[in-house]
């Protein structure tokens, strides 16, 4: 690991110590700032922090030098304008370090179940063209480019409950067609009802191995003719269309469409019932979804467990019912 590589600094829960989630392409496990680096000087670790404080309110580039070390922050923002990371580097005063990581953050709204976008997160994971750049994404539009998530039932398990952490790799897919790796690190926020996110692009020799169940499931999907949804039981969130609906459904896969009211707690009822017990048999129910300029579509869905442990997770077969 190089001497003076850029630290990864999360601020994800808006208030509380920040704290250190990579040395370079080291992932660290939220250690505190002050055991950051034992060849720094020791005044280095309050001095780290001091910046990070400043990048945080300023949303600005900050530096500390003196004759015997630099410091620099580059803060890290998230879509609704706060910093969501700070990158520091800290070295000897005479040397200027090099650009820092590609860091990106985004943020779930629990309430909406949409994911939003801070500036350069879709350039980076997506390799999007900045004409195609969206800051507002359904979980479906993020997941899908997903070609291994390691730490799948985890991170849907802090969705579920509202509360927590998580950080893993994972492997994306861009619309360029490369697979890029990246550090995720994810921190729930109760009191506004939001996951919060960054994306750390880890380097090209990291290691990338496809989740061989989940790729062989997507390629059964696609051949189907119905709709195909994968779904988190216990938080309702469907976060993958490997086989879109057929129209008007389609709109399913980069829309969040309304349950009729008198439908919602028949199908919350069916995915908990469904939830931990993979020996269960698929339910079928019909629902009725409308999006933002239609009436109500009448659904037929067969829901199912996903994976053959306890994982959760669910499958949903989606279809117009014929009469």
């Amino acid at each position: 690991m190089p001497e003076h590589d850029w630290l990864l600094v999360e601020t994800l829960a808006g208030h509380g110590a920040p704290t250190l989630v990579a040395d370079g392409d080291r992932m660290k496990d939220w250690s505190s700032l002050r055991r950051v680096r034992r060849e720094l000087p020791a005044a280095a670790s309050r001095r780290i922090a001091e910046v990070v404080q400043r990048c945080t309110v300023s949303a600005h580039l900050e530096t500390d030098i003196d004759d015997k070390l630099r410091v620099v922050g580059v803060p890290i923002g998230c879509a609704y304008g706060g910093v969501h990371g700070v990158q520091v580097w800290a070295g000897p005063p005479a040397r200027v370090p090099g650009p820092p990581p590609a860091v990106a953050a985004w943020d779930w709204d629990a309430e909406t179940e949409l994911a939003h976008h801070g500036p350069g997160l879709e350039e980076l994971v997506f390799a999007r063209a900045p004409e195609e750049v969206r800051v507002i994404r359904t979980p479906p539009e993020a997941f899908g480019r997903m070609v291994r998530f390691d730490g799948r039932i985890e991170y849907f398990a802090l969705v579920g409950a509202g509360e927590g952490q998580y950080q893993g790799d994972v492997d994306m897919i861009g619309d360029d067609g490369r697979v890029r790796t990246f550090q995720m690190v994810t921190r729930a926020r109760p009191s506004i009802r939001r996951i919060s996110a960054l994306m750390h692009q880890l380097t090209d020799t990291a290691l990338m191995r496809p989740d061989v169940e989940m790729t062989m499931m997507r390629a059964v999907s696609r051949r189907a003719d119905e709709g195909i949804g994968f779904v988190e039981l216990n938080s309702g969130v469907i976060y993958e269309w490997p086989r879109t609906p057929p129209p008007p459904l389609n709109r399913w896969a980069t829309e969040r469409p309304v349950f009729h009211p008198d439908d919602v707690a028949a199908f919350r009822s069916v995915l908990l019932e469904l939830a931990g017990a993979a020996d269960r048999p698929a339910r079928q129910l019909r629902i009725r979804v409308r999006f933002a300029d239609t009436g109500w579509i009448p659904v037929l869905i067969d829901v199912m467990p996903l994976m053959s442990q306890e994982s959760g997770h669910g499958l949903l077969v989606v279809r117009e019912p014929a009469d």
